[in-house]
């Protein structure tokens, strides 16, 4: 079995594209090669969550976090975001790397906005709960890594995400 450089996903040896991504097998750009690309990055941060974990025990503090962090990853991943890191509460998600679309910048407002309401449900399936989040979305250059694996904790994007001003 071949993995994409790209995405990760497993293909039968025969395989000239991802069966995934598309992405040409043979083609494949090496591991740690960089490239700029424009990006959109998700940020999500729970409100108060820092400040109420440092009074809870640490076995609280992490099964509070479960049911978020793997509720927001299905909503990223629901618009075609890749989820680079969770840094303690926050989340970082890249829209356009390792895999681009036209829409990237909507695809991220979609996921915030749908992030939102998945809060709400999140909340009322997990009493006691109570999260609320800020998020932010910022379009712009950034050095992304082909081939990076965010699953295996290697970073997609580099630098200051955000609009130039023409």
């Amino acid at each position: 079995m071949a993995a994409c450089p790209n995405c990760s996903e497993e293909n039968p040896e025969r395989a000239r594209f991802c069966w995934a991504c598309g992405t040409a097998i043979a083609e494949a750009p090496r591991s740690g090669a960089e490239e700029r690309k424009i990006v959109s990055v998700l940020f999500v941060d729970p409100v108060g969550f820092t400040a109420a974990s440092e009074r809870a025990d640490p076995e609280d503090v992490r099964a509070r976090l479960r049911p978020y962090h793997a509720r927001m990853k299905q909503e990223i991943e629901r618009f075609g975001g890749t989820v680079e890191k969770f840094v303690g509460d926050a989340i970082m998600a890249v829209f356009g790397a390792p895999v681009a679309h036209e829409d990237d910048a909507e695809r991220a407002v979609s996921a915030a906005l749908r992030i939102l309401d998945a809060l709400v449900e999140l909340n009322e399936e997990h009493p006691g709960l109570e999260l609320a989040v800020r998020g932010a979305v910022n379009t712009g250059e950034a050095m992304v890594t082909l081939g990076a694996r965010p699953a295996e904790g290697e970073g997609i994007v580099a630098g200051d995400v955000h609009a130039n001003a023409a």
